[in-house]
């Protein structure tokens, strides 16, 4: 189940490629840590349209369905039940290249298993890995385009 959740106002220091109002997803079994990286997306991305999903294939569904906009960045958490962030980001390469083309995907995690961090820096298209200790500032940079 997706939960959308719309800010609406201006924050100047951001450089957005797509629209002043981007689609972000954020991929995460747990609840509270949904709350806490949409609280931080929106602090530092008011104007977000922050889409969250629970499971990775209800992402995908979304992602391949013509009512998915463009979407700048995906948070998506390694360990999940079904689909863990590896296999989500193996199963969204198969999705049409218009639909991948400017879209960032983040693992994260609270994993200090260095073999994660060297498989997610190997993945074509993982952008980065943040630890679930990031702050505010690690959020903003890797909305930064």
């Amino acid at each position: 189940m997706a939960t959308r959740v719309a800010h609406h106002s201006f924050v100047p220091s951001l450089n957005l490629a797509m629209t002043d109002s981007p689609t972000i997803l954020v991929i995460e079994d747990s609840e509270a840590e949904r709350f806490f990286l949409r609280r931080t997306i929106s602090a530092c991305l008011p104007t977000a349209d922050v889409v969250e999903f629970a499971y990775a294939e209800a992402a995908l569904r979304y992602l391949g369905s013509a009512a998915c906009p463009d979407v700048l960045s995906i948070f998506v958490d390694i360990n999940m039940p079904r689909m863990d962030g590896f296999a989500f980001a193996d199963a969204f390469a198969s999705l049409p290249p218009g639909r991948r083309r400017a879209t960032r995907i983040w693992i994260v995690s609270h994993s200090i298993d260095p073999r994660d961090r060297e498989q997610a820096d190997a993945h074509p298209e993982i952008f980065g890995f943040l630890s679930k200790t990031y702050s505010t500032n690690d959020i903003a940079r890797a909305l930064e385009f």
